[in-house]
């Protein structure tokens, strides 16, 4: 199959690329820098989403290469296939217009999933500094933390953590980011932070599995510590992150179709509570699990074209996948990684 990526240069789409080496790849991209990266077979120089010459753009491309389906990473071109779907001269595997709305706001994902019981973390909209001021009162009493981030966006946009004695510094910080009447504040969750990375096709569940990040990369050039890029990541195996993801996906859409990357992040009582759901594109690192035995990006593409794709196995606990700038990732069991350090080699 012809298969086009959009982000192409992204390390998610590069991940992607190297888990369908049996197709032709083609790959676009609005960044000249990034697309030199792009692990495809052909590589274009696209316009931004937002540009009014992506459509034609797309469409034009798909007919000089012959593409037949579309996968997009980038959340802007998500949300602009999504809505224009039925203008774009290839297939796309997404979920409903709505569900994509709805995962893309943050806020307004919060909102749902409190409407139907599932963990999530209290979360207040900031349009103004008297919201600020309310939250600030709501949340740092006892704990002296909380989160205050963008409405939407990628890699931890916006995300900063606020301390107690530390007012001015996260109102100069909303400021600093126009983030009034975008940003909001939740509850600080000081627990382990997982993802549940599953594939839906007609509403079942036809691939689920779970990831404990254990390091940030680069965490400590973000002021939350936070970086969207996950530095080690580890299989885990836990029946509350399956029932609270499954739950969560339900709330946002009855009838699933395509991808849905649960986030979550464990409460005081280790409870996992959803903080956002990632909505039609991977996460960065869905190359670990193909590289382990699970291809999502394959299943995806099948269940795309209308195979009815069986239920899959998930990946034994404690695989980890680890990462570092210009480097290929590792793939190991913990049991490597907890071995002691083997001599050098003639001293």
């Amino acid at each position: 199959m012809r298969i086009l990526l959009t982000g192409a240069g992204g390390p998610a789409a590069i991940g992607v690329a190297r888990s369908l080496r049996h197709h032709y790849l083609i790959g676009m991209d609005c960044d000249r820098y990034a697309l030199r990266f792009a692990e495809t077979d052909a590589r274009h120089l696209a316009p931004k989403a937002s540009e009014p010459s992506y459509l034609g753009f797309l469409n034009g491309l798909i007919s000089a290469e012959g593409i037949e389906f579309v996968h997009a990473q980038p959340d802007p071109e998500v949300a602009f296939l999504s809505e224009n779907r039925e203008n774009v001269r290839a297939r796309t595997f997404l979920p409903r217009k709505e569900t994509v709305r709805d995962c893309q706001d943050k806020l307004r994902c919060n909102r749902i999933l409190a409407r139907y019981g599932v963990a999530s973390p209290e979360t207040v909209p900031l349009p103004d500094e008297i919201a600020l001021n309310r939250a600030w009162d709501r949340f740092m009493p006892g704990v002296g933390k909380m989160w205050v981030r963008a409405n939407t966006g990628a890699a931890g946009r916006g995300a900063y953590l606020a301390l107690a004695g530390k007012y001015e510094q996260v109102r100069a910080w909303i400021e600093s980011q126009h983030g009034w009447g975008t940003f909001q504040a939740a509850e600080y969750l000081p627990g382990r932070c997982v993802t549940w990375q599953s594939l839906w096709q007609d509403g079942r569940l036809i691939a689920a599995q779970g990831r404990e990040r254990l390091e940030w990369h680069l965490a400590n050039r973000s002021p939350a510590g936070i970086t969207g890029i996950t530095g080690v990541g580890r299989t885990i195996t836990r029946a509350d992150v399956d029932e609270v993801g499954r739950m969560a996906v339900l709330a946002i859409d009855p009838t699933p179709d395509g991808i849905f990357g649960v986030d979550m992040k464990e409460n005081a009582d280790g409870v996992p509570c959803v903080t956002e759901i990632n909505i039609g594109r991977f996460f960065t690192t869905i190359e670990f699990f193909a590289q382990a035995g699970l291809n999502f990006p394959d299943l995806y593409v099948r269940a795309a074209t209308g195979e009815h794709v069986a239920p899959q196995q998930s990946l034994p606990e404690g695989l980890l996948w680890i990462r570092s700038m210009d480097a290929r990732p590792l793939l190991v069991h913990e049991s490597e990684i907890a071995r002691p350090e083997m001599e050098m080699v003639g001293v």
